[in-house]
């Protein structure tokens, strides 16, 4: 790769890049592009449907739910009740972890 040595992230713009040198085929980046942003859109709505989405080899992204909490406000004096939500959690793959360790 010759991403900078400094460069912590990678945007979306620059995975396409890669995949499609990497690929080393006749394949636009628009058409890995429409490809990654099925996938994601397919990703969404399964996690919407409270399924989880696995990657083998990589991991998986599963809704966690948060439930309610009991918490004090000391501007209103009182407890309140805060509201549950759900959100995405990434869970490393064994392989994956193996991969990174090493």
């Amino acid at each position: 790769m010759d991403r900078k040595t400094n460069e912590l992230n990678m945007n979306k713009k620059e995975l396409i890049r890669i995949v499609t040198q990497e690929l080393n085929c006749p394949i636009s980046q628009e058409k890995v592009s429409l490809v990654l942003d099925k996938a994601i859109e397919i990703t969404h709505r399964t996690l919407d449907t409270g399924e989880s989405v696995k990657w083998s080899g990589f991991g998986s992204l599963v809704i966690k739910e948060i439930s309610p909490k009991t918490l004090y406000s000391p501007m209103l004096k009182k407890y309140i009740v805060s509201k549950g939500s759900r959100k995405i959690v990434f869970r490393e793959s064994g392989k994956s972890k193996r991969s990174m360790s090493e």
